[in-house]
């Protein structure tokens, strides 16, 4: 009797079904992704809004001990330090605060010097996911080993420059420097009145409760300067150690001069009037004085809604922003 043998077929995908596999795949990967990303960047703009939210706390511990936000700093002839350097007590940095010595400049010494060598640690609340850790790292300044010094991502308000839509007047600002000048109706200026360029100040004074007739909930306080592309102007991005310097540029505070996401530093001249701005989409997170983060649109007017935000005490009607 003849035996039949059946060889058992091995299965196998054909090329086409492989190829049809990888398109649902590629098709599913291209509808999921989007979502990745939307999550991603949400995870991003809650952590950039908690860390304001952090500061904001910081600054009214600040103001609760000294009975003043933080003023520019002692007037040294050189670049001082800023009100996030004088703030870190207030937001469990101390350890690096008792490093610093706000009596000296911030970059004065070389790169050994007392203040600027601090610049080595990465302060994580001064930082924008959304910017990226590639952009976390000052341009210019360095520390002891040649290693860039960590920048911030987010800045005080000086105070508008131009026009009170309501009253028709100049806001006031002193015209000093070659950086753009300096606005002292906001929050956080480095003095919190119009002072002289010629005479060396006896001593800073930072802005009070009482001084803001305006109201804490309608002037911003902190906003972000973080959007892609500021950063390829000449050292846009500085050691967060820097404040002031007197009657000329400022790191840690800036003017509202301009409209979101305009203007970058150009190289000279407009170094305080560099735009505010973020990667998030639409706008940017901003801190009012009250302490409370608001996302601010894009779109927002400059002269009828930022600079009236801008101005503690120039009685502006700003409209719902």
């Amino acid at each position: 009797m003849q035996r039949i043998c059946f060889r058992a077929r091995k299965s196998a995908f054909t090329l086409i079904e492989l190829l049809v596999v990888i398109a649902i795949i590629a098709i599913l990967i291209g509808l999921l992704l989007p979502a990745v990303q939307k999550v991603r960047e949400a995870a991003a703009r809650m952590k950039c809004s908690n860390n304001l939210k952090q500061m904001g706390l910081g600054l009214h511990n600040y103001h609760d001990v000294h009975g003043m936000f933080p003023p520019g700093a002692a007037p040294v002839n050189a670049t001082s330090l800023g009100w996030n350097s004088l703030i870190l007590p207030y937001m469990e940095q101390d350890n690096i605060w008792r490093l610093l010595n706000p009596a000296a400049g911030a970059y004065t010494g070389g790169q050994n010097g007392v203040n600027r060598r601090n610049g080595a640690h990465r302060i994580a609340i001064f930082l924008c996911p959304s910017y990226g850790e590639e952009r976390s790292s000052s341009t210019i300044d360095n520390t002891p080993g040649a290693q860039l010094a960590y920048t911030t991502h987010y800045v005080g308000n000086m105070g508008p420059k131009g026009t009170n839509p309501t009253t028709g007047t100049a806001y006031a600002w002193s015209n000093c420097g070659r950086q753009g000048g300096m606005a002292v109706e906001g929050m956080l200026p480095y003095h919190s009145s119009v002072w002289s360029c010629s005479t060396l100040l006896a001593r800073t004074s930072g802005v009070t409760m009482t001084t803001i007739p305006d109201g804490t909930s309608n002037t911003l306080m902190l906003f972000e300067v973080a959007w892609t592309g500021m950063e390829r102007a000449p050292g846009s991005l500085r050691s967060w150690v820097r404040g002031c310097h007197w009657r000329d540029d400022c790191t840690s505070m800036k003017n509202v001069t301009n409209a979101m996401r305009t203007v970058k530093y150009n190289g000279g001249g407009n170094w305080n009037d560099i735009s505010m701005g973020s990667n998030h989409t639409g706008g940017c997170n901003v801190c009012l004085g009250d302490g409370s983060v608001r996302f601010l649109r894009e779109s927002v007017d400059l002269n009828r809604v930022l600079k009236p935000l801008a101005s503690r005490k120039g009685g502006e009607v700003i409209p719902d922003f």
